[in-house]
């Protein structure tokens, strides 16, 4: 599977581009400004149906235009698949699958894996839980096909619950019927996540463990509830034990909603031990290990877009991280000031993308157009 071609039409800076895409390694080089990033924004956008960048859409339309479109090729499967998204300044969106209206964007989720790699990245560090459990979740997300529709229904169940504690009624039948789907969907999620992690923990080990720094990695879930047994009555007992703590709070405060992913080097915390370029190193580290179990146990070839590499990275750091990327299964889309920072590194062919106030041209390796 790889991403083929791309047409962006109004697209925050960019008024027209097609473009077509190496099936491994895509660098996009201009200034700061030009909109390099803008690329990688809508390839994400297409993923994920939403930015990285803002979470208002009007914002990535051109200046005065009514709206944005985007339209791409997957090969998937050896088949072509097209898919086709626009938005208005209003927020009203339309998706397409080969033409078809797409109501779910998890469909789209589905066919493009896309992880990305930004100097915002390390909130995964240094942000709250919901970044971690949103970094494996998506892996999760892309191996076990049943995944999403537990974690759906999951959610529907705990709004209940929350209406519920909400309304300050007392524990009743009412609360028995929710508990009860609580806690069975609660457990499966945590056995999936269990056994997610230690696949991604095995892929990370074998991918670090000539890195000095990185000795001794650990990757611990934190699944909400203390977990003894695993067994479905230990939770159902911990939420009677905390309702009335639940009821004053106004929501539960048990359960994989509050899951978190512990990162730890010798029993200490990653973000109290390591300096930032060995956070850069283990950040690549994840993200890599986590493209490669998508690729071998979810049957598909991730997309991994780079933004700004070259950042605050030393010489072995940088050698390391694209050892790293050798062992990379995906499609790669990075971005650079000058193409320089990045071609003496690549082992592989690539192909390159110039731009420069919203124009982007692919050239040669000398900067050349094609």
């Amino acid at each position: 599977m790889a991403l083929t071609s791309l047409h962006l039409h109004d697209f925050r800076n960019i008024t027209q581009a097609q473009l077509d895409f190496h099936p491994g390694w895509n660098l996009i080089f201009g200034a700061n400004g030009s909109g390099k990033t803008s690329l990688l924004e809508a390839i994400y956008l297409l993923a994920h149906g939403r930015s990285f960048r803002t979470g208002k859409p009007y914002k990535v339309i051109r200046h005065e235009q009514a709206q944005y479109t985007l339209f791409a090729r997957v090969d998937w499967s050896m088949q072509q698949i097209a898919l086709g998204m626009q938005r208005d300044r209003q927020g009203d969106w339309q998706v397409r699958l080969n033409g078809e209206a797409v109501q779910r964007l998890a469909d789209c989720a589905s066919l493009l894996p896309v992880q990305l790699l930004q100097p915002e990245s390390f909130r995964l560090f240094f942000g709250g839980p919901k970044e971690r459990r949103q970094f494996f979740d998506l892996g999760l997300f892309h191996v076990e096909p049943s995944f999403y529709d537990i974690w759906l229904r999951f959610h529907k169940v705990l709004k209940q619950r929350n209406a519920l504690l909400k309304s300050r009624q007392a524990y009743g039948a009412q609360y028995q019927y929710w508990d009860q789907q609580y806690v069975e969907l609660a457990v499966h999620l945590q056995q999936l996540r269990q056994q997610y992690l230690q696949t991604l923990s095995s892929a990370l080990m074998t991918l670090t463990a000539d890195v000095p720094c990185l000795a001794g990695l650990q990757l611990e879930l934190a699944p909400g509830w203390q977990v003894r047994s695993g067994e479905a009555a230990e939770l159902w007992q911990q939420l009677q034990d905390s309702f009335s703590s639940d009821l004053k709070a106004g929501y539960s405060q048990l359960g994989p909603q509050k899951a978190d992913l512990r990162l730890k080097v010798d029993g200490e915390y990653v973000d109290d031990l390591l300096s930032r370029g060995q956070l850069k190193v283990l950040l690549f580290a994840l993200k890599v290990a986590q493209s490669n179990v998508i690729a071998q146990r979810g049957h598909k070839q991730p997309l991994l877009l780079i933004d700004d590499l070259a950042s605050e990275l030393d010489d072995q750091s940088k050698r390391q991280i694209f050892k790293f990327l050798a062992q990379l299964q995906s499609q790669v889309f990075i971005t650079a000031i000058e193409p320089d920072q990045i071609l003496p590194h690549l082992t592989q062919e690539a192909a390159l993308f110039h731009v420069e106030h919203g124009q982007i041209k692919r050239t040669d390796n000398d900067g050349r157009r094609t």
